[in-house]
């Protein structure tokens, strides 16, 4: 049984004009779903009955600024500061190999970064991902084996 662990996961990005770089320095990524419900209970009925409805999905990207060129780095934080609304193309990966991912187009909504004396300038990306419509070609999230 094979198990995952935090050092091998990491992050590609890539804006709309782009095809997806690896963002160097990746320290930590979350990645949030949830799925509504709505209620339909029949008159009368003496339990109350539920289907499911809307899928969203939230999460974080956390990194230690780098200026390296050939990394992904400075196009997300463009992204945050200049973006045009499109959406972005993600890649969560698991592991260091593999295709064991979660892929999706989502948008940037947040960045918090921060330095102090002595230490290195972090930070950290929040992004709403962008789900498809079910009756399109496009799948939304997709998780890779």
């Amino acid at each position: 049984m094979a198990f995952f662990r935090g050092e091998e996961g990491s992050v590609s990005f890539a804006s709309a004009s782009g095809s997806a770089e690896a963002i160097v320095s990746t320290t930590a990524w979350s990645f949030s779903t949830t799925r509504d419900v709505i209620e339909c209970t029949a008159h009368g009925a003496t339990q109350r009955r539920y289907v499911p409805s809307l899928v969203t999905a939230t999460g974080t990207i956390d990194f230690l600024y780098s200026a390296a060129s050939g990394n992904e780095t400075a196009n997300l934080l463009q992204e945050v500061i200049a973006g045009n609304g499109d959406d972005a193309e993600f890649e969560l990966f698991l592991g260091t190999s593999g295709a064991k991912k979660i892929t999706f187009n989502g948008i940037i909504t947040s960045m918090d970064t921060g330095t102090a004396l002595g230490e290195l300038t972090s930070v950290s990306c929040g992004f709403q991902a962008s789900m498809s419509d079910p009756s399109t070609a496009a799948t939304g999230i997709v998780i890779g084996a």
